[in-house]
């Protein structure tokens, strides 16, 4: 009966449809999807492989999986709806089965029932594991490249000249964004090839004797890297905080404006 219930379910594969794209409509709120033809090929696809597992033992829903996972994690749908959705589905896909089992009934023993449910329970599962991992996967690498673009603009590395950049740093500086500006600015300045950089302090109202100590490590590590550093724009509280903290600070060039510095580096670099 199997070949049957295959011919039945692709039959009914509209009616499936509609009673998923009904059901989500009455559950979902993103209006985006509502009538959406795109989702509904989408049914189509999946509906048309769950009935596959009645005639094929290796049904590969691998690649369905991956492209909704795409779809879903690029429009921000929260991975709970996509969940949900299959759960109603799953229901949905199983009453359709009990009609043909009502229709058929004579012909269909409680064994074969049991099987059929153990085919749909275990595809189902395997297709939400699937998405899943896909939906994980798509989100970390959008996490990722958010914390890069992240880290770019709160340490921005300016090329000036060649050989010459400046970091301007605007705002209140923690010692979680300290962090990112050590990583950034060695990255860019290797990345670069600059062999002088200009660390403007101008922008930042306070800064406490952590994030100075950070900021310290970002002059000593560019100096392994054998970049010099020039630090210009120290408010006169931040010079307080690396006194109290003992920086030393009189192997750096320093100034009281950007202004200032720029024409004297540049007027005096010799590029090597």
């Amino acid at each position: 009966m199997e070949s049957e219930l295959y011919e039945y379910l692709i039959r009914n594969t509209e009616a499936l449809n509609e009673k998923w794209q009904k059901l989500h409509e009455e559950k979902s709120d993103d209006s985006r999807e509502r009538g959406s033809e795109e989702r509904k090929q989408y049914n189509r696809t999946f509906i048309e492989n769950m009935a596959k597992i009645f005639i094929n033992d290796n049904v590969n829903f691998s690649a369905w999986s991956e492209q909704v996972a795409v779809r879903r994690a690029n429009g921000d749908t929260p991975l709970r709806d996509t969940l949900e959705s299959f759960k109603y589905f799953r229901n949905i896909f199983w009453s359709v089965i009990m009609e043909f089992v009502n229709e058929n009934e004579e012909q269909i023993s409680l064994q074969t029932l049991g099987e059929w449910s153990a085919k749909v329970n275990a595809s189902f599962d395997h297709v939400i594991e699937l998405f899943t991992v896909y939906y994980q996967q798509i989100s970390d690498a959008r996490l990722l490249s958010q914390q890069q673009m992240i880290l770019e603009l709160s340490a921005p590395v300016i090329p000036v000249f060649s050989g010459i950049g400046v970091l301007p740093l605007v705002g209140e500086i923690d010692t979680y964004r300290a962090q990112m500006i050590k990583e950034s600015s060695l990255h860019k300045c290797t990345e670069l090839q600059l062999e002088h950089l200009i660390i403007d302090l101008s922008g930042v109202p306070i800064m406490d004797t952590m994030v100075a100590n950070e900021l310290f490590q970002v002059v000593r590590s560019l100096s392994l890297l054998g970049v010099e550093t020039t630090v210009t724009g120290i408010r006169p509280e931040i010079a307080q905080t690396a006194v109290n903290l003992g920086l030393d600070f009189s192997n750096i060039s320093t100034y009281a404006h950007l202004s200032q510095a720029l024409p004297v580096i540049i007027s005096g670099y010799q590029p090597s």
